[in-house]
């Protein structure tokens, strides 16, 4: 019979929600398995769901890997695209929302520098591009000049 020399360790999940749509979490921090639907409004339409599907499993998951749930306001959302932006990643509310429950889970002592992080950003800001633009600057308009670009800079 063949045996591991290790064991794999199962990562502990962190879920992240809108703060306008946190029913799993809810139920989550609440002890329960009964998802309660919300009236869900965020900015980050694609999580924006009253009574999400599996929400019963998104629970157990947590809690059985010992991870917990994070909830971060649109807000915190955007400074995330923006943040994200910065570094090459063009993600839409709903993709940026993990990395603000990154952010928000280091600020809150929930995890630390020696955890082993993996965040998922699965939604291209193409998807919606009406919130990136909340998010940052607009561009200067400038004329297609040398000198005007020289100026800018």
């Amino acid at each position: 019979m063949y045996q591991l020399g290790w064991l794999p360790r199962i990562p502990n999940i962190i879920g992240v929600q809108a703060e306008g749509s946190a029913a799993i979490s809810n139920a989550f921090h609440g002890d329960t398995e009964t998802i309660t639907p919300v009236s869900a409004k965020t900015i980050a339409d694609s999580i924006s769901v009253d009574l999400p599907r599996d929400g019963v499993r998104a629970v157990r998951a947590a809690k059985e890997t010992g991870g917990t749930y994070v909830n971060v306001s649109d807000e915190e959302i955007l400074k995330a695209i923006a943040e994200l932006g910065k570094v090459g990643v063009f993600a839409e509310p709903a993709g940026a929302t993990a990395y603000a429950g990154l952010v928000k889970a280091i600020a809150t002592g929930v995890v630390g520098a020696d955890h082993p992080i993996l965040v998922l950003n699965t939604g291209s800001g193409l998807k919606d591009v009406r919130a990136a633009m909340q998010a940052v600057q607009p561009a200067p308009i400038i004329e297609p000049t040398l000198e005007a670009v020289k100026k800018i800079l």
